[in-house]
This record gives structure tokens, sequence and C-alpha cells, in this order.
């Protein structure tokens, strides 16, 4: 970011990295291939000896499997760069999709501790398939909902084009929508209950929420509408015209990032029926993102409905606070999540899965 006279311009690079910007030149000289080398032995050679070491005396192996399963993964995201780059393949990871990234990766930890706590129906190799589910769920969700709600004149005649996921265009009303099914479907394949599983996936939401919201400023997108007075935090983007606007980014990370992770988790240390939490985050999404569309610029394509007044991003939140209350109606008789009733539930599944899984590795 730099600075004018009075305003903020944003001068940001998208990408975190491309492929042609990395020195993986080196590794094509001797002294590259000693480093790769060296970089194995220490963090994969050894780390497989002494890991074998210790389950023959007995011993924890959790330290020095984690240094082994660390180093092969750097090893290969290594290799596939340096083949990316020799083959001249111009790709760049952009802040955006890290974001998005980062927020799978905070929502796999918390259902591993929740997971080791006996505290959800999850086991290790589900929440594998869960998050498998998951990601498949919102990037449908939200592309089909992208381009037949939002953008549908633009991808009739090229029909092709709706695949292109990579070139930008998501819904989050869809995403909702599509993690929902997706959800669903792993519930019934497995046999858990619905809401609980929900509740607990919930609370790990608006963290990615707030992470992608900052990479849509990172990347200077979905910036706000023009600021008409004279205020220090206004900003210039390039595809937003020489005027100053509102970085509506920054307030939607906080809003529907921030406020929302702050909401849920206290509603979830009530004592509340199984299906609340969840439906709450439904309502308070669309509940604080509904103020924050009058900062955010409407989509081109969409404009303004009733005379002028209301957003496509307003019309869904509406309609999703209205979905929200349904839900907790008919969640409101649920068994009570963390009572003896609800726990044990929880470990009568555990123990079944145990079996079931047990069963299947021999």
């Amino acid at each position: 970011m730099s600075a004018t006279d009075s305003h903020w311009v944003h001068d940001l690079d998208p990408f975190i990295f491309t492929i042609s910007e990395l020195p993986l030149h080196h590794l094509k000289s001797w002294p590259g291939w000693v480093a790769a080398a060296a970089f194995l032995v220490i963090f994969v050679a050894l780390p497989h000896l002494w890991q074998k070491r210790a389950e023959a005396q007995g011993q924890p192996t959790r330290l020095p499997a984690t240094i082994k399963a660390g180093g092969i993964f750097v090893a290969i995201i290594t290799a596939l760069f340096f083949g990316l780059q020799m083959a001249n393949v111009e790709w760049g990871l952009r802040w955006y999709s890290t974001m998005y990234l980062i927020g799978f990766v905070q929502m796999y930890l918390w259902c591993r501790h929740w997971i080791n706590k006996r505290s959800i129906m999850l086991t290790p190799y589900l929440l594998d398939s869960l998050i498998a589910y998951l990601i498949l769920g919102m990037i449908l969700g939200a592309r089909i909902a992208f381009v037949f709600i939002y953008n549908f004149d633009a991808y009739k005649d090229r029909p092709l084009d709706m695949l292109k996921v990579w070139e930008g265009g998501l819904s989050f009303h869809g995403g909702i929508v599509g993690v929902v099914l997706a959800l669903f479907l792993f519930c019934r394949k497995f046999g858990i209950p619905f809401f609980h599983l929900a509740d607990k996936i919930v609370l790990t939401v608006p963290l990615g929420i707030a992470s992608g919201r900052i990479g849509n400023f990172m990347n200077g997108e979905l910036y706000g509408r023009i600021i008409q007075s004279d205020v220090p935090w206004a900003v210039i983007f390039p595809n937003g015209g020489p005027q100053p606007r509102h970085p509506s980014q920054i307030y939607q990370s906080l809003g529907e990032g921030w406020l929302l992770l702050a909401t849920l988790w206290f509603l979830a240390s009530r004592k509340l029926p199984q299906g609340i939490v969840a439906a709450s985050f439904i309502f308070f999404y669309a509940l604080y993102r509904f103020p924050m569309e009058y900062f955010r610029e409407a989509d081109e394509q969409l404009k303004y409905y009733f005379n002028n007044t209301t957003t496509m991003g307003q019309i869904l939140s509406v309609i999703t606070m209205i979905a929200a209350l349904v839900v907790m109606f008919l969640a409101r008789r649920n068994v009570i999540t963390g009572s003896q009733a609800w726990q044990k539930e929880v470990d009568d599944f555990l123990d079944r899965r145990s079996s079931i899984e047990a069963s299947l590795l021999k």
C-alpha cells in the first residue's frame, strides 16, 4: 500500500508468489543437488531411522514422524514447483485461495482436537472424508450460484467457461448451500446426526471467512462504494477508478468473520439444543452481512433492486435468515449439547465406529 496526500492507493500483488519468481533454478547446479540431498538426509532419512528406533524401544514416535512427514511434503512441493518452472508453466499462488486453504486447515485441526476429546462423532479416518466432501460441496455450490444467480448472461453462450473456477467467481450463499448438502450426504452415509456435526463445523467457518475477506482485499477485488467524505481509511483500488472507496473487505472480515466467530463461540458455551448453533451461524452471518452491503460496491451485472435500494446479497441474506429461524424452531426439542444423553450418543457412536474401522484394517 502506498499513500497520496489524502488517500491510500492499493498496489498490492494478488499473488503470494509465482512459479517464475521462485529461486529453484539453483537446483540445476551441483551445489543445488548437494543441498537437496542434505535436506532429504536431515529431514527424511534421519527422522525415519529415529522413528524406527523409537518404535523398537517403545518410546514416543510423534516428533520424528512429524518431522519426516513435513520433510516429505516440502520435498514433493519443491519437486512439483521445479517441474512447473522447467516446463515454463506460469502459475501463482493467490492470497484469496491461500486464505481459504488456511480456513480448511484450521477446521481440520479443530476437528482433530475434538476427536481427541471424544466430543464429536468423528474419527481421523472419517475426518479425511469429511474435508473432501466439504471442499467439493463448497466449490460446486458457490460456483453454481455465481453462474446462475449472479452472472448467467456471461455464461449462457459459453457454457464450458462455467468450469473455469480458477478465473474466480464464487457465491458465499451458494457455498453455504453446497456445504449443507455435502454435510447432509456425509452424515447420511456414515450414520451421524446432521445437527451434531453441523454445530461443530460452523464454529470453524468464521475464521475462514475472515481470512478470505482479507484475501479479497489483497487481491483488490470486491471493493467498496465510493466514499463521499474525506476519511483517512479510504482506498483507491486500481479496478475501481480514481475515486476513493470503502475498504469493505476489511469491514466484512471484522463483521462476518471475527464478530461472527465471537457470537458462535459464546452460544456454543451455553447448553443449547443440538442444531441451534448451526442455525445461528446462518442467521448471524446474514444479519452481519446485510449492513455491510451498504458499503460494498454492487455486482456490476446485477446492480440494485427495489428502486435501487437493495443488493442481491441483501436479498439472499433475508432469505437465509428466515430459513435459519425455521431451523431453530425445528431444533428446539433436540438433545441438549453437552448433556449426559448427548455424550452417551457420542461415546456409543465412537465405540461402534472404532470396531468398524478395526475390521476394515484386517
